[in-house]
């Protein structure tokens, strides 16, 4: 009869998280106070990239902001980011709300299907986990178009 060998496995387990927390080189308010303040703050962040990037501003009850975070990076027109990378983000950092950034190195804000349709994604996975999204707005070097004030979201 052969006989079974069972190999015994070290099984770890995940007790905490850590973050690194860096200080940042530019100093902002501490709350979103407009919608042009929040366009204006895209674009300094993120508006002269040459790749798409994503970028998740955590806020709390109060739009005050708790983290900044640049989620994901692409390519000169596309950018793939997944729900879990954005809301791991608020949650790490206990936010309440999110407002989402990407650029278009094209130079045009005009948002495309792909965007609104992750915007929609993002959206029903924040209404799941309790976060809002309180805007997506996309930048260039000089503009900013907010899909909340086009009533879009």
């Amino acid at each position: 009869m052969e006989q079974l060998s069972l190999e015994l496995e070290t099984i770890l387990e995940v007790v905490r998280v850590r973050q690194e927390v860096q200080e940042r080189p530019i100093k902002y308010k501490t709350g979103m106070i407009s919608s042009t303040y929040a366009g204006e703050f895209g674009i300094r962040e993120i508006g002269d990239e040459a790749s798409e990037v994503v970028l998740v501003v955590v806020l709390n009850t109060k739009n005050e902001i708790n983290a900044i975070h640049r989620t994901f990076a692409g390519s000169l027109n596309t950018s793939v980011a997944h729900p879990r990378e954005i809301f791991r983000t608020a949650i790490l950092n206990n936010g309440a709300r999110v407002m989402l950034y990407h650029n278009h190195p094209s130079g045009n804000t005009e948002p495309s299907n792909a965007d609104l349709s992750f915007t929609r994604r993002i959206i029903d996975a924040g209404e799941l986990l309790g976060i809002e999204v309180v805007d997506h707005i996309i930048v260039t070097g000089t503009e900013y178009y907010s899909l909340r004030e086009a009533n879009i979201i």
